[in-house]
């Protein structure tokens, strides 16, 4: 029998994917999902532990399939930034099934950072922290790419402490003052305009998911029902002024886009550096 959650068809594919990655699979995943499941596999081709994700296409609702998987593949594989995950490869070994295989960070996610200490110290940590996802950010829109889902669960951390930005199934190539229809991301992180149907600049939307409340203090409930709701977020004493840290140093990252980023209207928002 499979592990729980791994279908028969992923489960005939890992001997493949095992020798051409030269690994041993390990009976269970580490992560799984409908539409995918995730191994750690020490690999002897790339000397290290990778991750492995393996997605089964025909459990992708077929409107997905079509706009966003193919957008995720090729942004995926092209980008290259020391606080973006990497990706070594991405294979097709079935018809419905797609391999990526990218580096393996062993200390998880920010959120569970923040689970783990409670509140982030502020100097050095947290600074650091938010510069770093800042430039992954500023790599991606400086090559017209917007993410459209920073969260912290799509923030790994790698054995250095360093920030590995993640997941690009909502992410797609953006003219420069385009403005998107598609209001899609993760409910407490999405700007007052995807929540009035608006079209957005989606530039300013990752940038707002930064700023807000939810990233850069650590007020959140392990369980994601119960966190913050976005009313309570907007019209939180946080909104009326920033952390004292924010502007340590950096004016740019500090200063102005946090600031900008907030603005509940748009059309306030100048494109210059973002």
């Amino acid at each position: 029998m499979p592990p729980p959650g791994l279908s028969p068809s992923t489960e005939c594919l890992i001997p493949v994917v095992s020798l051409s990655i030269s690994g041993t699979f390990p009976k269970n995943p580490i992560a799984v999902t409908g539409q995918s499941v995730v191994f750690k596999v020490y690999s002897k081709l790339y000397r290290r532990d990778v991750a492995v994700k393996i997605v089964s296409q025909n459990a992708i609702p077929a409107a997905v399939a079509e706009k966003f998987l193919p957008r995720e593949l090729d942004v995926t594989m092209k980008v290259r930034h020391p606080h973006i995950a990497r990706c070594l490869a991405i294979t097709r070994p079935a018809p419905t099934k797609i391999v990526i295989i990218s580096d393996y960070y062993e200390r998880g996610t920010l959120l569970d950072l923040i689970l783990e200490q409670k509140r982030l110290k502020e100097n050095p940590l947290a600074v650091t922290l938010f510069r770093q996802i800042i430039e992954a950010i500023n790599y991606l829109h400086t090559r017209g790419i917007t993410h459209r889902d920073v969260k912290l669960e799509n923030i790994l951390i790698d054995g250095n402490g360093d920030v590995k930005l993640i997941d690009f199934g909502f992410s797609r190539h953006v003219e420069r003052r385009e403005r998107s229809r598609s209001f899609c991301g993760t409910q407490p992180y999405t700007c007052p305009q995807m929540k009035k149907f608006r079209p957005y600049v989606p530039f300013c939307a990752d940038f707002y998911a930064c700023a807000c409340r939810k990233l850069i203090t650590a007020l959140l409930d392990e369980n994601e029902s119960d966190r913050a709701g976005y009313d309570e977020c907007v019209n939180s004493e946080w909104m009326g002024g920033h952390p004292a840290w924010m502007f340590a140093n950096h004016a740019y990252f500090y200063e102005e886009v946090p600031t900008r980023a907030i603005d509940p209207d748009p059309w306030n928002f100048e494109m210059t550096e973002c």
